[in-house]
């Protein structure tokens, strides 16, 4: 859909109300966690099973149950049949977890608004939501695990501060940590903030911990329901959206949320931190519960957007360029050949959707391209020095 087109097409699905929007989350594009107690069975992966399949099945699980994201970073991407529009004064978003009382588990939210309109959630659209442990969270903070000898193993886990540690294996789930469509991946690299611990041992004998809830801004982080009605602790409001410097950023609207496991902590028998997320939703409704209705008479203020798109046209400056900081990708589907112009030298790599490298090579300064012509359709992710962009082959 065309941004500019907004108004008229809002008449126009008004009009069609056998195509009424619905207020939930309508697919999950990525499911990638991180290694956890519950991953492989929220949801369950059976032989043969790829990530296209479990991100399917994550959106069955997500919006009929739940889903574990894992431990940190692990994550999911949703997507809308609409854009959730950012109305002042109110909180915009609905994200139902599992907490109970003394078991958050806060996932960090991103936001993105289709600002190229390409029915993608490129790496340069995505906003952070400042919750309320954002001047005390660790940024750029990166995660690597690494796939064990044996499903038996406690999974090993090194970060950029040096850190490290285990996923361990407990006795009361016994399936595979390691997330068994990302098999052939030998490490899981995940990259964000980390938020701070809120697990504490109460007992002092590792017997009772207590984890402890955030103010506001994440997901699992609070219960989803409060005297009866939708808990406005569980609601995000995108006006807490930042760009990477902390700058405030007012946003029209969402088509895309990203939540991932923030906190990295190990809480004895009750393992890992790890965020489990159901449905993700526009809290702009005319009737909550478990069949929400949409309040389509809310519609995007043209000023909001005009603006953000004149800041933001070119995308979010959350993406740091390593070396070549203008670079730019473009994708000839004639071809089939990715093409991008290099001041510097660096290393070009390209993954699949399930994570697997299928290329990894050097380049040199000036025009360079990478061949996809011998993949299949599908989604790819071209890694360049510290930068990911997403193409979509069709």
């Amino acid at each position: 859909m065309n941004k500019n087109s907004l108004t008229f097409a809002a008449a126009i699905i008004s009009a069609a109300t056998i195509h009424a929007a619905s207020p939930v989350h309508d697919r999950v594009l990525e499911y990638v966690p991180a290694p956890g107690q519950f991953v492989n069975t929220l949801p369950e992966w059976t032989q043969g099973d790829d990530a296209t399949v479990m991100a399917e099945k994550a959106y069955a699980a997500s919006t009929q149950s739940m889903i574990t994201l894992g431990a940190y970073g692990g994550y999911m991407i949703v997507g809308f049949d609409h854009t959730v529009v950012n109305v002042d004064g109110k909180r915009d978003l609905y994200i139902e977890g599992n907490m109970h009382s003394g078991g958050s588990e806060p996932g960090v939210v991103m936001v993105a608004y289709d600002i190229n309109d390409n029915g993608l959630p490129d790496d340069n659209e995505w906003f952070e939501i400042r919750g309320s442990e954002y001047d005390n969270s660790q940024p750029d903070y990166e995660c690597t695990y690494y796939r064990p000898e044996s499903d038996d193993d406690d999974i090993r886990w090194t970060d950029n501060q040096g850190g490290e540690g285990y996923v361990s294996k407990n006795m009361s789930h016994s399936q595979p940590y390691w997330p068994q469509w990302l098999a052939d991946s030998e490490t899981l690299v995940f990259r964000g903030t980390r938020l701070p611990d809120n697990g504490v041992d109460q007992s002092g004998q590792g017997t009772y911990f207590v984890l402890s809830q955030f103010d506001y801004g994440y997901a699992d982080n609070a219960p989803n329901i409060a005297n009866g009605s939708w808990n406005e602790d569980a609601k995000i409001d995108i006006d807490w959206a930042v760009d990477s410097k902390g700058n405030t950023v007012k946003m029209p609207g969402v088509d895309f949320v990203k939540i991932y496991t923030g906190v990295n902590q190990y809480n004895g028998w009750l393992g890992e931190n790890s965020t489990e997320v159901c449905r993700v939703i526009d809290a702009h409704v005319t009737q909550e519960g478990s069949n929400p209705v949409l309040d389509e008479t809310i519609t995007i203020d043209q000023s909001v957007l005009d603006a953000f798109l004149a800041a933001y046209g070119n995308g979010s400056s959350s993406i740091t360029d390593i070396n070549n900081s203008n670079l730019r990708i473009y994708f000839d589907p004639a071809t089939g050949c990715a093409n991008f112009n290099a001041v510097a030298s660096g290393l070009a790599q390209v993954y699949n959707q399930g994570g697997t490298m299928l290329y990894s090579k050097t380049f040199a300064p000036g025009d360079n391209s990478i061949d996809l012509s011998r993949y299949p359709c599908g989604l790819y992710l071209i890694h360049i020095d510290g930068k990911t962009t997403k193409i979509l082959k069709r």
